[in-house]
């Protein structure tokens, strides 16, 4: 069935099936086979498919980073990963947080002895309502900087990454990617 396509990748086709519009009725009558309580009917369709290639450039949100890769998610759906030996090491290190850095995505010290239990109650709500930051949310241990200015690569939550590979496993695609 089109439904059953859907966000697969299908290898008659070489692509994940992202939607499908303009159906057309093929055949005039259903077809019924004894082991089958459907029937079938031959139907075209128009297919919206994401068929990544080598070579190409694509944009993925940073969803981790260790020294020995760059995990993507790409349009919310697709995994990527930059491998560390497709990280040119002539233009880019992996840097590990110090302790301050680790300590800094923490709430502030409330140890201080003039705060009330009322007040440290109150702090400890708040800390709980807020969100992580974005490096404490996907850069636990480090992250990867542009080498000679720690500038992080991704700053914004995204990156820009050429296509090295396509891996098809069951009927998933993941992409293998590399920093130029």
């Amino acid at each position: 069935t089109l439904n059953g396509m859907l966000l697969r990748f299908v290898p008659q086709i070489r692509g994940v099936v992202l939607g499908y519009s303009n159906i057309k009725v093929l055949s005039k009558a259903a077809l019924l086979y004894s082991d089958s309580p459907f029937g079938q009917l031959e139907v075209s369709a128009q297919l919206l498919l994401w068929r990544p290639i080598s070579g190409m450039s694509l944009r993925g949100s940073i969803n981790v980073q260790s020294p020995d890769h760059i995990g993507l998610l790409l349009w919310d759906t697709f995994n990527a990963s930059i491998p560390a030996s497709f990280i040119p090491k002539s233009k880019y290190e992996w840097r590990p947080f110090g302790d301050e850095e680790l300590a800094a995505g923490k709430t502030e010290d409330t140890s201080s002895s003039e705060q009330s239990s009322d007040e440290t109650e109150d702090s400890a709500k708040s800390d709980a309502e807020e969100t992580p930051s974005k490096e404490s949310a996907k850069f636990g241990s480090g992250e990867w900087v542009l080498k000679g200015t720690s500038q992080g690569i991704g700053a914004s939550g995204s990156l820009e990454f050429v296509v090295a590979d396509v891996i098809r496993a069951d009927n998933v695609l993941s992409v293998t990617g590399a920093l130029h």
